[in-house]
């Protein structure tokens, strides 16, 4: 069985305040500023057990990839710790356990690292043949992610990219 487990961070020229009021605390507004994501919103159904967090889970809309299925695992606004796991009927059966472990570290007041780490479990004969693939696709969107939160975090607007995909939109 292989293993997803792919890092990014970025140093965002903010807060880490502000950076985590993106993540944790907005947590149901990613659509805002996250590319790919026409829309967001909260999961009636997840209950919010989590001390602190925003919602039990939300559900994005990925165009074509479908409707993603969030569920917050840990938050914790004193640490600017969040994770959640995803899942789609759109993603192939044979990635399992898909998580995303997001934190935000301050460097000093006006600057902040902002770190994401995805993990998933690949099995079975596509998991060994599209793994490769998978991991490579995995990585660019990671590396888009961490590109339009320190955009936005550091300008109020969603990256060149989001506004780009939200004027297709309209």
């Amino acid at each position: 069985m292989g293993k997803i487990d792919l890092r990014e961070s970025i140093e965002i020229q903010t807060s880490a305040d502000k950076a985590w009021e993106i993540i944790g605390p907005n947590f149901l507004n990613i659509a805002d500023w996250g590319r790919g994501i026409s829309k967001s919103w909260k999961n009636e159904n997840a209950q919010t057990t989590i001390e602190g967090a925003p919602a039990g889970g939300r559900f994005c809309d990925l165009g074509k990839f479908g409707i993603a299925e969030e569920h917050i695992l840990h938050y914790s606004d004193s640490l600017r710790e969040i994770s959640w796991s995803a899942g789609s009927d759109k993603l192939p059966g044979f990635l399992k356990n898909l998580q995303n472990d997001l934190k935000v570290e301050a460097i000093d007041d006006n600057s902040c690292k902002v770190s994401t780490n995805i993990t998933a479990n690949l099995t079975g004969i596509g998991g060994i043949f599209l793994g490769s693939p998978i991991k490579k696709n995995f990585g660019k969107l990671l590396k888009g992610f961490v590109k339009d939160w320190k955009s936005y975090a550091e300008t109020g607007q969603p990256s060149d990219t989001k506004k780009r995909q939200l004027s297709k939109l309209k």
